[in-house]
């Protein structure tokens, strides 16, 4: 699919940054994992708080119990397509498949990490899962038995980041020792890479919705975009933060790109040319963004123990009208003013 570029004046912004719909109070500690579930009216996170929790977009409100079990930092979490199960990974080197239904554990935590567990991820069939850790490992598991597949992948740093490509039939890793490199997950073997442009940490990957392409970001403040057949660059990096950049999530229509920084903002960006579209403030570090799956909502958390919901600002083509303005499109921007306070 290919993507048209964006004209700067394509996208409705206001004269100051915009406020957020609604924030969510209850971890006690940083959120370190924000996803939307495939329903789009609640949303997951996790936190440093060893909870992971589920919110009603319309109150505001938890849905069900805190999931407990993790001893430490809960630091990823994947949903399976069904929205019915998720998988988690934290400081305690396990990998948790949960019941959203019963808020219960799915069988027994899995073992063989000898450190933290950084990321996970499900295949798009909702078979496997795969594991990124501090030990410079990734496993991928079988889903219904828990056994792993193979024994390991490993890079030449601790993994920060894995990701199933769109087809099912690849996968990435994103390490601390500054690489991308891209796997056949079935075989264990490196296909792409090591990539090398990035000059420190690679937290974060999306593959584009062709999975031709690969767009990342980490520690240098910068997003590279790569041509995942041959792991070539293309075009030059843009520096997108003044600070780390912790996370990525393209739009499901391929178009926006969000970045999350430590620098307090979360960006959205042309996907096609990378060219900043809007910001938005936080009072913390912004650890992980996800766009609702109507890619309307943005989500993000942070160091200040909350989680935000933003409205998307419409594109041009997508106004009703041409008096249309940012408010029109979203009309609850600011009439949730009073319970984004509330909840500060």
């Amino acid at each position: 699919m290919s993507i048209s570029p964006l004209e700067p004046s394509q996208l409705l912004v206001e004269d100051s940054r915009p406020s957020p719909v609604k924030t969510f109070k209850g971890h006690e500690y940083y959120v370190s994992s924000v996803s939307f579930l495939p329903s789009g009216q609640e949303i997951v996170t996790a936190s440093y708080d060893g909870s992971i929790r589920t919110w009603d977009i319309e109150t505001g409100e938890e849905s069900g119990d805190a999931l407990l079990g993790h001893k430490g930092d809960v630091y990823s979490v994947a949903l399976l397509l069904d929205g019915q199960r998720l998988v988690s990974g934290g400081e305690d080197k396990l990998v948790r498949v949960w019941d959203l239904g019963t808020r219960e554990l799915v069988g027994r935590p899995w073992e063989g990490h000898s450190e933290l567990v950084s990321c996970v991820d499900v295949s798009p069939d909702s078979r496997f899962v795969a594991s990124a850790s501090e030990d410079s490992s990734v496993r991928i598991w079988d889903l219904d038995s828990g056994e792993k597949v193979f024994e390991e992948m490993r890079c030449e740093g601790p993994v920060c980041f894995v990701k199933f490509s769109r087809d099912g039939s690849k996968l990435v890793t994103c390490s601390r020792d500054s690489h991308v490199r891209i796997w056949d997950w079935r075989e264990g073997t490196l296909l792409v890479g090591p990539m090398e442009g990035h000059e420190w940490a690679v937290r974060s990957a999306v593959w584009t919705l062709d999975d031709k392409q690969l767009i990342s970001a980490g520690f240098d403040s910068k997003i590279r975009r790569w041509d995942s057949e041959t792991g070539e660059s293309i075009g030059e990096p843009v520096v997108a933060h003044e600070g780390y950049i912790y996370s990525l999530a393209l739009s499901s229509d391929g178009r926006i790109l969000a970045s999350a920084s430590g620098d307090h903002t979360a960006n959205l960006w042309d996907a096609s040319t990378l060219e900043r579209l809007a910001t938005f403030g936080h009072e913390d570090e912004v650890n992980s963004v996800s766009f609702s799956p109507d890619n309307k909502r943005l989500a993000t958390g942070c160091d200040d123990r909350l989680i935000y919901l933003w409205n998307v600002p419409q594109l041009e083509g997508d106004k009703k009208s041409k008096n249309d303005s940012f408010l029109d499109v979203c009309p609850t921007a600011f009439l949730d003013a009073e319970f984004a306070a509330d909840t500060s």
